[in-house]
C-alpha cells in the first residue's frame, strides 16, 4: 500500500547556527539549560523546525533527532507539569505551555515520517525493510503524545492524525512489522502503542479527570498483550466489540452502536475481553461490591474506581439513561465552591426592588439578575452559558470563545436560570474545546439549591474556616445532610461547627459522597 504522511517541503537552506555534526548537536543540547523550560524547548522547536525544511539525508536528520530526544521528552514532562491541571480557557502560561509542546511533538516526528516515506518506496533496497521498525515507532509514540496533549486540556483531536496513525499500522501489519519492539527502553511493541491510542480513545477521555489520562496508560502497560484486532468475518462479542477503519481519519467506536461504515472500508474489529476480564478479577480480589471499600474507592475516584469505570467503558458501554430535550435558555454559570457559595448568599438577599434598580443601571448580567459590580463578583467571575439540551440528571452547555470563568472535569459549578431565585449544583463530567476556543461540557445535576454557610473546625489550636455549600433537602420536612467544600475538608467522624447565618450547629462528618481534586461532598448528622 502507499503510505501518505505529511511532511514539509525541504528545500530550504540551513541555517550556519544549526549543528548537523552529531558530535556538536549533542553537546549543544547537552548544554541547553533545563531549569528554563520554555526557553530551552523554544530553542529544540527552532532547530528541529529549520532541520525539517532543509535540504539533508534522511538518515542524518533522524540521526539528529535521536540526539534531540532524550532532552525532549524532559522539556515535554516539564511542559505537561504547567498545562495539565489547569482549568479552560487555559490562562497565558498554561498555553503558552501548551502549545510549545504540541509543536515539539508534531516537529520531532517529522524526521521519522520523511524516513519512513523514503525507505517505503524502496522496500527491495538492502536493509530498507529492517530500518523501518524503529521510526514507525517514534510516529506512534509521538502521536500517542500528541493525543494526550489534547485529552488533558480536552481540545479536539488534529485534523488527519487518526488517518496518519490508522495508515501507519496498516502498512507495518502488511509488512509483518506490528510485534518490533525497536526501542529497548519501553521494550513495547508498534502494536502495543497503536493499542494503547485505541483504547484512550474508547476510554472516554473527555470524561477524565485530572491525571487519569496518564493512569489509564498506566494500567493498559501493566496488562499489555490482552487486546487483539480481528478480521470482521472472525467471532467475537458484539457487546465488547469496536471497530477501527483503518483508512480514514476516525477514532475507534463501539460496534453496538450500529455506526454506518464506508463501503469498500478496511475495517478490524478490536476485541477486549481478555484486558476487561483480567482487570475485572483484579478489581474483585481488591474490592467487594457494597463493602465500604467500594464505596469510598467510588467516592474518592481511585485507582479501583477508575478501573472499575474502564471494564464498563470498554466490556458494556453505557446507553443514556435520561431522555435529552433540546434547548435555547441562557443560564448563569460560575465554577468552584467558593464562587457557588458567594452567588448563593448574593440570591438569599435578594429583593424585587433591587434587582428592577440593578436592571436599571446596568449592574447586572444581562438577562440575569447576577450582580457583577461587588469586588467578589469580579473576582470570582460569572457568565452566561447557552443550554444546548438538558435532561432529568444533567444539562450540556456550550459558551463562544472568550469567557473568564475556567472550567475542568470534576468541578462542582453552579447554574441559575432565567427567572430562578435559587442556584442548581452540578458537577462537570466531561468537557471539550471546540474551533475558536469555544467550550462545550456535561454537567450532572447533584442539587436544585444550594445555600451558603460555613464550616469551621473544632479541632487544633486556632479555628479554621472552610467556604461550604448546603445542599437542599432530598426528601420534603427532612432537614439537608449534605455539604459541598473544598477538597479533603473530609474525615471520617470530623466534628465541625455549621454557621447558617448565626444559627451554629455541631455537625460530625459521616459519609463521602465524592472527593474530586476541586471539592468533597459529603453527609453529616448533628452531633
Amino acid at each position: 500500500m502507499a503510505l501518505s504522511l505529511s511532511v514539509p517541503v525541504q528545500n530550504q537552506s540551513l541555517s550556519k547556527d544549526i549543528e548537523t555534526s552529531p558530535k556538536k548537536a549533542r553537546a549543544w543540547v547537552e548544554a541547553l539549560p533545563l531549569t528554563r523550560t520554555i526557553e530551552s524547548g523554544r530553542a529544540v522547536a527552532a532547530a528541529l523546525t529549520a532541520l525539517n525544511r532543509a535540504k539533508l539525508p534522511a538518515d542524518d536528520r533522524v540521526a539528529l533527532a535521536e540526539i534531540y530526544r532524550p532532552i525532549i521528552y524532559v522539556i515535554l514532562d516539564e511542559l505537561d507539569a504547567v498545562y495539565a491541571s489547569a482549568t479552560l480557557p487555559l490562562p497565558a502560561k498554561a498555553l503558552e505551555a501548551f502549545d510549545l509542546a504540541h509543536h515539539l511533538s508534531i516537529e520531532s516526528a517529522y524526521p521519522y515520517k520523511a524516513l519512513i516515506l523514503e525507505k517505503s518506496t524502496k522496500l527491495l533496497g538492502f536493509g530498507n525493510k529492517r530500518s523501518l521498525p524503529l521510526p514507525i515507532f517514534r510516529v506512534l509514540s509521538l502521536a500517542l503524545s500528541v493525543m494526550v496533549q489534547r485529552y488533558k486540556t480536552y481540545y479536539p483531536i488534529p485534523a488527519g492524525l487518526w488517518q496518519e496513525v490508522n495508515n501507519l499500522y496498516l502498512y507495518a501489519d502488511e509488512q509483518g512489522l506490528t510485534h518490533e519492539t525497536p526501542d529497548d527502553t519501553s521494550k513495547s511493541s508498534i502494536a502495543d502503542l497503536y493499542f494503547e491510542m485505541l483504547m484512550l480513545s474508547l476510554a472516554d477521555p473527555y470524561r477524565l479527570m485530572n491525571r487519569e489520562v496518564d493512569r489509564v496508560l498506566e494500567i493498559l502497560r501493566q496488562n499489555r498483550g490482552h487486546v487483539e484486532l480481528k478480521l470482521p468475518a472472525e467471532s467475537i462479542n458484539p457487546q465488547r466489540a469496536f471497530i477501527v477503519a483503518l483508512d480514514v481519519d476516525a477514532a475507534p467506536w463501539p460496534l453496538a452502536q450500529g455506526n454506518k461504515v464506508a463501503e469498500g472500508a478496511i475495517i478490524r474489529l478490536i476485541e477486549p475481553t481478555t484486558l476487561v476480564e483480567r482487570l475485572e478479577q483484579k478489581l474483585k480480589a481488591n474490592l467487594v461490591a457494597g463493602s465500604p471499600n467500594a464505596a469510598k474507592s467510588h467516592a474518592t475516584h481511585d485507582i479501583n474506581d477508575l478501573v472499575g469505570r474502564l471494564c464498563q467503558l470498554w466490556g458494556d458501554p453505557p446507553k443514556r439513561q435520561f431522555r435529552r430535550t433540546r434547548g435555547d435558555a441562557g443560564v448563569a454559570l460560575c465554577s468552584g465552591v467558593k464562587a457557588i457559595a458567594h452567588f448563593s448568599e448574593l440570591a438569599t438577599n435578594e429583593t424585587r426592588e433591587a434587582a428592577l434598580e440593578a436592571k436599571g443601571d446596568g449592574s447586572t448580567l444581562p438577562v440575569l439578575n447576577i450582580p457583577q459590580d461587588p469586588p467578589k463578583s469580579q473576582f470570582f467571575g460569572v457568565e452566561e452559558w447557552q443550554v444546548l439540551n438538558q435532561s432529568a440528571n444533567g444539562l450540556r452547555l456550550h459558551r463562544a470563545s472568550g469567557g473568564v470563568v475556567g472550567i475542568t472535569v470534576g468541578e462542582a459549578v453552579g447554574v441559575r436560570f432565567v427567572g430562578g431565585r435559587s442556584w442548581n449544583i452540578g458537577v462537570v463530567r466531561w468537557l471539550t474545546l471546540l474551533e475558536g476556543s469555544a467550550l462545550e461540557f456535561g454537567m450532572e445535576l447533584i442539587s436544585p439549591a444550594g445555600y451558603s454557610v460555613t464550616l469551621e473546625t473544632t479541632f487544633g489550636s486556632v479555628p479554621r474556616s472552610i467556604p461550604a455549600v448546603l445542599l437542599a433537602a432530598t426528601h420534603p420536612g427532612m432537614p439537608p445532610d449534605t455539604v459541598l467544600t473544598v477538597t479533603d475538608t473530609f474525615s471520617d467522624l470530623r466534628e465541625f461547627k455549621l454557621d447558617d447565618h448565626g444559627e451554629v450547629l455541631t455537625v460530625r462528618a459521616m459519609t463521602l459522597i465524592e472527593r474530586t481534586s476541586k471539592f468533597d461532598l459529603f453527609q453529616f448528622q448533628q452531633s
